[in-house]
């Protein structure tokens, strides 16, 4: 899967960004994997403010039907709401 690929390529290189755990986390929820969670840990264990709601503002998606693939991907992953 290439963003699983991509996401852990980045979190290798900087392993302090919460974006790449964050896209990892919804890669892995959408793809059924239960490493989803242990991904979410992660970007809680960066950000413990981090929020699904508060994302929204910086998501790089033009389509709205892939913005919110993109937030289901993390609610499935366990990402707090608000």
């Amino acid at each position: 899967m290439d963003a699983v690929h991509w996401c852990r390529e980045c979190i290798s290189r900087q392993p302090s960004l919460q974006w790449p755990h964050a896209m990892l986390a919804c890669a892995y929820a959408q793809s059924g994997q239960l490493e989803a969670r242990a991904a979410a840990v992660e970007v809680l264990r960066i950000n413990p403010g981090f929020t699904i709601e508060s994302s929204k503002r910086f998501q790089p998606f033009k389509d709205p039907k892939d913005l919110e693939h993109h937030i289901d991907g993390m609610r499935k992953a366990g990402l707090p709401e608000a």
